[in-house]
């Protein structure tokens, strides 16, 4: 009788042990989650830095289509165009070594 209980509770002990390890390191155990919830964040991160772009993107746009002044000021500034009659002026810096 109580070697048929000792091997009860080794095969009971071996039966805990082996869940554990498999509620740690199995296919869903408590790592492959752990992995899972960070990776979460992270991705949740990136579409949150994708949205506001857009949302900045989108704003470029409106005011491309809409704002004439806007679109004077980056025609200037970005393509160094200028109104008829005026002079541009490009001051060229020379690097010393």
């Amino acid at each position: 009788m109580k070697k048929n209980r000792t091997i009860a509770i080794a095969a009971a002990a071996l039966l805990a042990a082996a869940m554990l390890l498999a509620l740690t390191f199995g296919d869903r155990g408590l790592l492959d989650v752990y992995r899972l919830h960070k990776r979460d964040k992270a991705l949740t991160g990136e579409i949150a830095a994708a949205n506001a772009q857009i949302d900045s993107l989108k704003a470029e746009v409106r005011r491309l289509r809409s704002d004439t002044s806007y679109i004077t000021k980056i025609a200037r500034e970005s393509l160094g165009m200028a109104k008829p009659g005026e002079k541009v002026y490009i001051f060229v810096t020379e690097d010393k070594k």
